[in-house]
């Protein structure tokens, strides 16, 4: 398994976002990816310009509500559904100076759930599972919504009538193909007959979402998703946690891949850890990601510090990633660039 790092200074107020890690340079064509990095560079550029007006808490927001909005992620509308056929959304949003946590687990009926993860931070009770979040739904007069797209309902059916206990794309195949072994060993349902590299091509290859800024005002984090995909009722993410998603007066993180690892390692807990006691973000990810690779993790992160370093890491195949800075600098990682 080969790790990236890659990790630059650059001018504050600074955004980065990412849409999910994976294996799809096997699954997406090269037109694909540069087009998915054009979308994460338009967002991210769309909502850097809300920094004057809203302050690195409204720039998480938006950005992390457009590409909530776009079916091509595995967040808000386009989620992957839960063995049911229900699609069951999680969404978490901190507050780096003030160190507050707020998140959703397993909401349904609303394709933002960090609009919910938002109206929380104020409250004493921060966090809801799906109950409490259709009750905060019901308070802030939302109607519930389908959000399940045309594309994830076909997807769910076909697994039904393939019979498959797991989606192969969503838990196996955006990992690579090794990914087959790791996903028995953590106790995920596979096909015995399955392996990796048999992941059929399509274009929707693209997963959890998040964003981290920072300004004058502080560091906020925020990350959504729709889970794995095809998994238990019920089945939580690492997303609306602080090993997925964290932001203090130092650093701000956002995890993707498999949720579980993430929880096993405490991704964001670790890297986080190392920058609070002085190392710089490039040592921080390399570390962390050196660790990561004895643990066999699957993983990717992206990360913003007080200091004006901004950077991502990965042990999957690729992971898609765009940032602005405050200099007016662009970068799309390198899967995606034209």
């Amino acid at each position: 398994m080969a790790v990236t790092v890659e990790v630059h200074q650059a001018t504050l107020p600074l955004l980065i976002v990412h849409g999910g890690a994976g294996a799809y340079l096997k699954t997406t064509t090269r037109e694909q990816r540069v087009a998915r990095g054009e979308t994460l560079a338009r967002i991210a550029r769309q909502a850097h310009a809300c920094f004057p007006a809203e302050g690195a808490r409204g720039v998480v927001l938006a950005a992390i509500r457009a590409l909530e909005d776009d079916p091509g992620f595995n967040a808000g509308w386009g989620s992957r559904l839960q063995r049911d056929g229900e699609a069951r959304l999680s969404a978490s949003l901190m507050d780096g100076r003030a160190l507050r946590l707020s998140a959703v687990y397993n909401t349904r009926g609303h394709r933002h759930p960090v609009d919910l993860a938002d109206a929380l931070q104020a409250r004493a009770d921060r966090n809801l599972d799906g109950d409490g979040a259709r009750l905060l739904m019901a308070e802030l007069g939302i109607a519930p919504e389908d959000v399940r797209c045309p594309e994830s309902l076909e997807r769910w059916q076909r697994l039904l009538e393939l019979g498959d206990d797991v989606d192969r794309e969503g838990a196996i195949g955006s990992a690579g193909a090794k990914a087959a072994d790791r996903a028995r060993e953590a106790g995920i349902a596979v096909p015995s007959d399955f392996r990796g590299e048999e992941v059929p091509e399509e274009g929707n290859r693209y997963g959890t979402v998040g964003a981290v800024a920072c300004d004058a005002g502080g560091l906020w984090a925020s990350t959504s998703t729709g889970g794995r995909g095809h998994e238990a009722v019920g089945r939580i993410s690492d997303s609306p946690t602080p090993a997925g998603n964290y932001a203090c007066a130092e650093i701000g993180l956002s995890a993707t891949g498999f949720g579980e690892q993430i929880l096993d390692l405490n991704l964001a807990g670790r890297i986080a850890t190392r920058v609070i006691d002085g190392a710089s973000l490039e040592e921080a990810l390399h570390r962390t990601f050196a660790e990561v690779e004895r643990h066999e993790g699957l993983l990717g992160v992206i990360a913003v510090t007080a200091r004006g370093e901004v950077g991502y890491a990965h042990s999957t195949e690729a992971c898609g990633v765009a940032w602005v800075d405050g200099a007016g600098a662009v970068h799309v990682d390198r899967h995606g660039r034209s």
